[in-house]
């Protein structure tokens, strides 16, 4: 299987649900963007949180391939989280990633499942210092990317 995510340039949209510490759910809307080249992936993108006093999180990925052709790492900086660190493991038709802060006070996983080409199920669980802060499930739909018209 090929997957798309990430490994295509493509720009993805996400809707779904997000969940507080304590349960409450509530909409969530994404988006992200993928840039690739030959040695080095870029995802970059925001998540909204449409609560009563919405949230927005951003955050940019930096991957790479590693010696094994099913793992990638990445780095990433969150304005609230700080610096991250992680792996993408690609198996079969799922892409599990897990993560952590550089000071080890956040971490967490997260779950791609791939659907078709331009639509992948999304599941997560952030933790702060072991203890559930949120998680979330949304559905992405991919689409090419437009080429922009030079003048």
């Amino acid at each position: 299987m090929k997957h798309t995510y990430f490994y295509t340039t493509l720009d993805w949209r996400a809707r779904g649900t997000y969940y507080d510490e304590e349960g409450k759910a509530a909409p969530l809307y994404g988006e992200v963007s993928t840039i690739r080249n030959e040695n080095e992936w870029t995802l970059s993108g925001f998540m909204e949180v449409r609560t009563q006093e919405p949230m927005h999180f951003t955050n940019e990925y930096n991957i790479r391939s590693t010696k094994d052709k099913t793992t990638l790492s990445w780095t990433s900086y969150n304005p609230v989280l700080g610096n991250l660190a992680g792996t993408f493991e690609v198996i079969g038709d799922s892409i599990l990633s897990i993560y952590q802060s550089e000071n080890g006070m956040y971490s967490g996983t997260e779950t791609l499942l791939w659907k078709d080409d331009f639509t992948y199920y999304n599941v997560g669980v952030a933790f702060c210092e072991g203890k559930k802060m949120s998680s979330w499930t949304a559905t992405l739909k991919g689409r090419k990317v437009k080429k922009e018209m030079s003048v």
